[in-house]
C-alpha cells in the first residue's frame, strides 16, 4: 500500500507532502519500502585437515589462491578450500562441473573463482558455477559496477546540493564505495548540470551518473491526451540527452508517473488503473524514450512505477494492454518496450521477494524478470523516513544490502541505488550536508567488505 511521507524543503526547511514536493524537481522517495530480511553469515565448521583458516569476520584479501596453506573467508564467512583437486564450502564437496582436476582457487572481486588443470576457469554465482576468464587480467572489456548505487539531487538550484559542488558530492560517494549516482533532471539546464560534472570531477572517478527525466517536474498533466503528454515527454528526452550524449549509457524516462492513476487495488491488476489518464501516461513514458533514442540510440532507456505492487502498468504497457474496468484490458495498443526495468522498494513493504497481493506472497523480482526478460535495476530503495532512524536505520541498511548482493545473479539485479545521500529523514547525511548517521557506517561498511564484481 502506497505511504504519502513528509519530507522538508532543503532550501527553506518548509514541510511538504512526499509526492508534492516531487513535483518540485525532488526525485521522490518512492512509496514503499523494504523489511529486515536477513541471512546471517554462515556458521563456519571445523577446520580441514591440513589447512590453515583465515579468521571469519572479515574476507579474504583479493588475490588470495590455494594451494599452498591458506583457505579462504569469503565476505558472509563461508570457508573455501581447495583439497585433493576438489573444492570444499565449510567442508562439504561442491562439484564445479569441471571435466579436469581442479588446481587453483582465487578469491577476487567478492566472488569465489577456480581453475583446473586445463586452464579453464569458473565463477561461483552462490548457487551454481559458470565458466568465465581470470578475473584479475579480464580488464579490456571490463566496467566499474553499477551495482551499489545511491540517489542524490545534484542539479538543484537551491538547498544543501547547491552548496556541494560536485567535487565534494563525488567525495561523499567516493568513501561510501558508490559508483552510480541517481540524479533527477527536468530541463536542458539541469541536464547540463550533470554533464559539466561528467566532464569535471566525475572524469574517470570511477562513478557513472544515472539521470532521471520528470515530467511532473515540467508540467506533465495525467488527465492530458496522450498526443499532448508524447510531445511533452518527447522533448524533455530531446533537451535532457543533448548535453549528455556521450557521457551516459543509462536514462531512465519518469519517476513514479503511475501514482495518479491508480483508482483501486494495489496495482497488481489491469483494472487496478484508470482508463482515462492511461493514454496520458503511456504517451509521456513512450515520447521519453522516443525523444532520448532520437538524440542518442546507444543509451539504455529504463522505466519504473513507484507503487510497490504496480507491476501490473509495467505489463500492460510492454503487451500493448489499455485498462478498460476489466481484468483483461483492451488489447490493440503498440506494444513499449524498455532496454532495462526500474523499480522501487521501501521498508514499509516488507520484502521485495514476498510482496504481498490477495494473501499470498509474491516474488516481485522473479515477476520482473518472467514479464520482460529485461536487467533490472532498483533505482529507489530505503528506510520508512522518520519511522526508522538511528540504530534501526542502520540495521536495515545491512540487511537490505545482504539481500540484495545475495539475490543479484538470480534476478539479474544490476543496481540497487539508496534514497539517499542526504535528507532529513531519508539520508545517510542529514539535511545539513555534514552530520552522518550511524547508516551511513552500515552503508559504507558493507560495500568494503562486499565488493562486486
Amino acid at each position: 500500500m502506497y505511504n504519502s511521507c513528509d519530507k522538508q524543503s532543503e532550501g527553506n526547511k518548509s514541510s511538504f507532502s512526499r509526492r508534492h514536493f516531487l513535483t518540485m524537481m525532488l526525485a521522490g522517495v518512492g512509496s514503499a519500502t523494504l523489511a529486515a530480511c536477513g541471512s546471517g553469515a554462515a556458521d563456519v565448521d571445523a577446520d580441514v585437515a591440513g589447512v590453515s583458516k583465515v579468521a571469519a569476520g572479515s574476507a579474504s584479501p583479493d588475490g588470495t589462491v590455494t594451494p599452498p596453506a591458506t583457505s579462504i573467508v569469503d565476505s558472509t564467512g563461508n570457508t573455501w578450500t581447495l583439497l585433493s583437486s576438489r573444492v570444499t564450502k565449510n567442508g562439504a564437496s561442491v562439484a564445479t562441473g569441471s571435466p579436469n582436476p581442479l588446481t587453483l582457487l582465487l578469491w577476487f572481486g567478492g566472488m569465489i573463482y577456480a581453475q583446473n588443470s586445463a586452464g579453464t576457469w569458473y565463477k561461483n554465482s552462490g548457487s551454481s558455477w559458470a565458466t568465465t576468464t581470470d578475473p584479475r587480467t579480464n580488464t579490456s572489456t571490463a566496467s566499474t559496477p553499477l551495482f551499489y548505487g545511491m540517489n542524490g539531487h545534484m542539479a538543484y538550484n537551491s538547498g544543501v546540493y547547491k552548496t556541494l559542488s560536485a567535487a565534494a558530492q563525488l567525495a561523499i560517494l567516493k568513501d561510501l564505495g558508490v559508483t552510480n549516482y541517481r540524479a533527477d533532471v527536468a530541463s536542458g539546464g539541469m541536464a547540463q548540470v550533470l554533464a559539466d560534472a561528467l566532464n569535471g570531477a566525475f572524469k574517470n572517478s570511477g562513478v557513472s551518473i544515472l539521470p532521471v527525466l520528470n515530467p511532473l517536474s515540467c508540467g506533465w498533466d495525467p488527465n492530458a491526451s496522450e498526443s499532448t503528454s508524447y510531445t511533452l515527454g518527447y522533448n524533455l528526452g530531446v533537451n535532457c540527452t543533448k548535453p549528455l550524449k556521450g557521457l551516459v549509457k543509462y536514462i531512465e524516462c519518469g519517476n513514479e508517473l503511475d501514482v495518479p492513476l491508480k483508482i483501486s487495488g494495489n496495482g497488481s491488476q489491469y483494472n487496478h488503473w484508470s482508463p482515462t489518464m492511461w493514454g496520458s501516461f503511456r504517451g509521456v513514458i513512450r515520447g521519453m524514450i522516443d525523444g532520448v533514442k532520437a538524440i542518442d540510440p546507444t543509451i539504455n532507456c529504463g522505466v519504473n512505477v513507484g507503487i510497490p505492487m504496480a507491476y501490473g502498468a509495467l505489463q500492460m504497457l510492454w503487451r500493448g494492454v489499455s485498462p478498460n474496468g476489466t481484468t483483461a484490458g483492451a488489447a490493440g495498443a503498440t506494444p513499449l518496450t524498455w532496454d532495462f526495468t526500474t523499480y522501487h522498494w521501501y521498508h514499509s513493504s516488507g520484502d521485495v521477494l514476498c510482496g504481498w497481493n490477495n494473501n499470498s506472497c509474491v516474488d516481485v523480482l522473479q515477476v520482473l524478470k518472467d514479464s520482460f526478460g529485461k536487467p533490472i535495476w532498483l533505482t529507489e530503495w530505503g528506510w520508512s523516513g522518520s519511522a526508522d532512524q538511528g540504530a534501526a536505520a542502520a540495521n536495515y541498511v545491512t540487511t537490505a544490502l545482504t539481500e540484495y548482493r545475495s539475490i543479484k545473479d538470480k534476478y539479474n539485479l544490476q543496481s540497487v541505488m539508496m534514497y539517499c545521500v542526504i535528507d532529513p529523514n531519508y539520508g545517510l547525511i542529514l539535511g545539513d550536508g555534514v552530520t552522518k548517521t550511524p547508516a551511513y557506517t552500515a552503508f559504507k561498511n558493507f560495500v568494503a567488505a562486499n565488493p562486486v564484481s
